[in-house]
């Protein structure tokens, strides 16, 4: 295992990966949210441990992707997430726009924004308020309205018009929200060992661990974490390319089937 002078000096591949790592101590974290590389820094805005005024400090960031992956890390505080809404640069705010920690009132200024990405990452929000999504529902972009026909708040009556859209994309989201009236929930199969249930026939292969004494932990594609790391990734960083509800019920179907069987 290499110390923390032999990590800093290393190349940049090995900084790289080693600052994505959630093991990697919060001392070398810190160290290497200064790094010279961009994309360094970029890993580390993004593990899910480092600390919350390194989160702070890369915010300010020249480099706007690194400003985005701290956008979307889940401990980054309200109040960064609030500087970073009204960043110039439109990935910067579409990380926000995806972040569920990111204020209701936040997202209410975001939902008005002249990006369609920015609206769609609001609009597929967990926390995105009712009467916002009422108004999204109704924007002239269809991919904006597939992400509010997708969310879990998504009153009856929107969802109501948005199953008579134009668009097939959103027809489809709308049909797979559960508050949908005559919503038909999908029926998943399933791989069961003794230490994980993973979810067979999506795009990646689900699993979620249990291990003596280690808290259960998911694996999606690349991914491993925890499960609010897993909803941030949802939310913001993947929402470019999958709808965030469809992800969303294919972890709820994982974690109620993991309660079956392991009982926590």
């Amino acid at each position: 295992m290499m110390n923390k002078n032999e990590i800093l000096n290393s190349d940049c591949d090995v900084r790289y990966s080693t600052a994505g790592n959630p093991n990697t101590p919060v001392e070398v974290l810190t160290e290497l949210a200064k790094d010279s590389d961009c994309d360094v820094r970029y890993s580390t805005a993004g593990n899910p441990n480092t600390p919350v005024e390194v989160l702070t400090e890369l915010a300010k960031d020249s480099d706007c992707d690194v400003r985005y992956s701290t956008a979307g890390n889940p401990n980054t505080p309200v109040e960064v997430l609030t500087e970073l809404a009204k960043d110039s640069d439109c990935d910067v705010r579409y990380s926000t726009a995806g972040n569920p920690n990111t204020p209701v009132e936040v997202l209410t200024e975001l939902a008005k924004d002249s990006d369609c990405d920015v609206r769609r990452s609001t609009a597929g929000n967990p926390n995105t308020p009712v009467e916002v999504l009422t108004e999204l529902a109704k924007d002239s972009n269809c991919d904006v309205r597939r992400s509010t026909a997708g969310n879990p708040n998504t009153p009856v009556e929107v969802l109501t018009e948005l199953a008579k859209d134009s668009d097939c994309d959103v027809r489809c989201s709308t049909a797979g929200n559960p508050n949908t009236p005559g919503y038909k929930e999908t029926i998943y199969d399933f791989i069961v060992t003794k230490n994980y249930v993973a979810v067979k026939g999506t795009n990646h292969m689900w699993y979620k661990h249990k291990y003596p004494k280690i808290a259960p932990f998911y694996t999606c594609g690349c991914f491993c974490g925890s499960r609010e790391q897993l909803l941030v990734r949802i939310y913001s960083i993947d929402n470019l390319n999958c709808d965030p509800a469809i992800r969303v019920r294919i972890l709820n179907a994982l974690d109620n089937k993991f309660k079956e069987i392991f009982g926590r």
